[in-house]
């Protein structure tokens, strides 16, 4: 069983795009040639819901979780909970987090090895050998295994790696292995790897250390590769509108290369010239540094081959700050080069990062301004440390904002960029949110797109499904919100006090999985499940004088008027 656990962040695009990582991991498995074949099931929780570690991995042998930064106390607790049922039950994580911090991944998820960066070369030969080693035996065997980590007589071993794998290693994702994909439940998009890693350092990307280099596939995966979406499609598995086309990811690392790396930008133009035929019936849309916008032939290119939205990484208006983050470009030519790309016909969505070093709340509100005037949709995240980028050692707060206590784990829930999480003398956590949400609010988030294709897909479905709605990411990735909040309320005040709570949130939780209510029924069973929590809420922070329980009942004000919306949205059953 391999399983990403269920964002928290909040941002539709992790729900639209399914990770490559499993699908590598599953795929490699899939074509080892060792001692033992492999069945395997990828459990998305964006797509399917929470897995339960008691019931769901009965008779699994083994246990793969990987996860992002402000996923990881998920996983943690989906393999702790996985350990206590299943004693037996071998344990794998990996992932940009697990990967630089494994010995805190197997201090609080119980893994038996973490995976260090790429795995799809050593997966099969690391699992036949869990499954057929012991004691010391097992550790000999694990030292001949590059790139993992383990503990051996409680201190942490890593076995050295060098050099990278080729980056089709493994030629095709393994779709097909995704539990509960079907023309019913489709992908909001597909997603295809042209590249891994890039040819920038900024320093705030987990990129650069997970992905080393820029490696390109080769062209003749490249074809398989968009046959296989096309099948896909084709079989109702990746959601396609009336015309007949239907979204591709184009991974998130950077597709097109910069003029200046001049043999990788020329090898891309020969790719994408090569596409036409096989795109026709796809939208497009890639990661690209703006500069993309003074190579007219090249942009050119991705125009014809299906490329109609691009992502830009502008992260911010100030020359300052793109120099101290190396981030190199120049704010007066990237505003040329999105005028240029949004007169080709580019959808422009504009990547910002707010709080940098030199940034002041009126230069940020500016920025506002200028980002919503060069392109159609944006997307904005306060500076977020992230392991293995210079930034990770800036001072980490709690999740109250104080500075955190040596040896505390850090509330990674808050890693979601609305928030700082390190101590910086010009805003207090509370008054970053304030200023993310007054910033979030004079643009206009990519996120509104995707909440709209959601809501198209939710309609086909429920037809398709005989009138029973199906999963809403917006409302149930609130839930997970209110509940990750909960199970903090719990820790501060006590379990009882937070028991029943909980329970009825698992229940409205439920409700909305099962999909065996119309929409009024589900609408009443989970609006008074909210009521009652709420109303326990308030009672609570009036009796304990606990800030999060306030936190807790504000959040489920959000989530009625979501429930609110989509009642009302959503065809009358």
């Amino acid at each position: 069983m391999l399983v990403q656990p269920k964002s928290v962040g909040g941002n539709f695009e992790y729900l639209a795009i399914p990770r490559q990582g499993l699908l590598f991991i599953s795929g490699a498995l899939k074509q080892w040639s060792g001692p033992f074949l492999y069945d395997r099931d990828i459990w998305f929780e964006d797509h399917l819901g929470h897995i339960d570690p008691d019931k769901d991995l009965n008779g699994y042998d083994i246990l793969m979780v990987t996860a992002l930064i402000n996923e990881v106390p998920r996983a943690y607790e989906i393999a702790r909970q996985a350990k206590l049922h299943h004693p037996e039950l071998i344990m794998i994580g990996g992932g940009p987090h697990m990967s630089p911090l494994s010995d805190e991944a197997i201090r609080e998820g119980s893994f038996d090895v973490i995976v260090n960066r790429e795995g799809e070369d050593i997966i099969g030969q690391l699992s036949d050998v869990l499954l057929t080693s012991h004691g010391t035996d097992l550790d000999k065997a694990l030292f001949q295994i590059p790139g993992i980590s383990f503990l051996r007589l409680g201190q942490l071993v890593q076995t050295p790696r060098h050099g990278v794998i080729k980056p089709d290693f493994v030629e095709l994702p393994d779709f097909r292995s995704i539990i509960g994909l079907t023309d019913q439940r489709p992908m909001a998009g597909g997603v295809i790897e042209t590249v891994r890693g890039c040819t920038e350092k900024c320093t705030y990307c987990q990129v650069i250390q997970q992905f080393l280099g820029y490696r390109m596939i080769s062209r003749e995966v490249e074809q398989k590769r968009l046959a296989q979406l096309n099948e896909l499609a084709a079989d109702g598995l990746i959601y396609t509108n009336k015309n007949g086309r239907f979204s591709v990811f184009i991974s998130d690392d950077l597709h097109t290369p910069p003029l200046r790396a001049v043999k990788y930008r020329n090898e891309r133009l020969g790719r994408l010239k090569a596409w036409n035929g096989q795109t026709a019936n796809m939208h497009m849309i890639c990661q690209a540094r703006a500069e993309v916008g003074e190579d007219p032939e090249l942009a050119s290119a991705m125009m014809k081959a299906g490329i109609q939205m691009i992502y830009l990484g502008v992260e911010s208006s100030s020359a300052e700050n793109l120099k101290l983050v190396r981030k190199r470009q120049d704010p007066g030519q990237v505003h040329k080069d999105m005028q240029a790309l949004t007169g080709m016909g580019f959808n422009l969505v504009a990547m910002t990062i707010i709080g940098l070093p030199y940034d002041t709340r009126e230069g940020i509100m500016e920025m506002a301004d200028w980002v919503r005037s060069v392109s159609k949709y944006q997307t904005a995240n306060l500076l977020t440390p992230l392991p293995a980028t210079s930034n990770w050692d800036l001072p980490p707060l709690d999740e109250n904002g104080d500075e955190l206590t040596d040896g505390k784990l850090r509330p990674y829930h808050l890693y979601t960029g609305r928030q700082f999480v390190f101590k910086d003398p010009r805003w207090t956590m509370q008054e970053s949110r304030e200023l993310y949400d007054k910033y979030y609010a004079k643009l206009n988030p990519v996120d509104k797109l995707y909440e709209r294709v959601f809501r198209l897909m939710e309609r086909k479905g429920t037809a398709l499904a005989g009138g029973r709605p199906l999963l809403d990411p917006a409302l149930t990735n609130k839930l997970t919100e209110v509940a990750v909040t909960l199970r903090e309320l719990a820790d501060s005040v006590g379990r009882d006090l937070t028991s029943n709570l909980t329970a009825k949130m698992q229940q409205a939780s439920e409700a909305l999985r099962s999909g065996t209510e119309s929409m009024g029924e589900l609408r009443g069973h989970v609006g008074l499940r909210i009521q009652e929590i709420s109303d326990s809420l308030k009672s609570m922070a009036d009796s304990t004088g606990k800030e999060m329980a306030t936190t807790a009942s504000d959040r489920l004000r959000q989530l009625s008027l979501s429930l609110t919306r989509l009642a009302e949205s959503s065809p009358r059953m």
